[in-house]
């Protein structure tokens, strides 16, 4: 009996969206549904200052590829994210870089939350 691979591989070269918000630059992929995005955020950005919100309503999963990003929940936990780190952010958290960084995202968004019970 012969069965079908998923598997799949896509390059950030041949992009399937891009887009510029609040000046960070963001390239999308799609591995079936997973929504993925390279991000590159700019030295002194802040999600409170530049995205039109107070708090990203978003949870977040990736991996930083270089620079550092700080993040502070609702309930007032800072998390620091450096270059090298894998990282979980739940919905309802404020960020910002000092630097500037690149970083991938694998946004599930909803799905993302269910997994990591949040």
């Amino acid at each position: 009996m012969a069965t079908t691979s998923k598997a799949a591989s896509r390059s950030f070269d041949q992009p399937d969206e891009q887009a510029e918000k609040g000046g960070v630059k963001i390239d999308v992929v799609y591995l079936g549904d997973v929504k993925v995005k390279h991000a590159s955020y700019p030295p002194g950005w802040k999600f409170s200052e530049k995205m039109g919100a107070d708090r990203c309503g978003d949870t977040h999963v990736g991996y930083m590829i270089e620079g550092s990003m700080r993040v502070r929940l609702d309930d007032g936990t800072e998390l620091a994210t450096n270059a090298g780190d894998v990282f979980m952010v739940p919905a309802g958290h404020d960020a910002w870089t000092d630097e500037g960084c690149k970083l991938v995202q694998f946004d599930e968004f909803d799905s993302a939350a269910r997994r990591f019970g949040l």
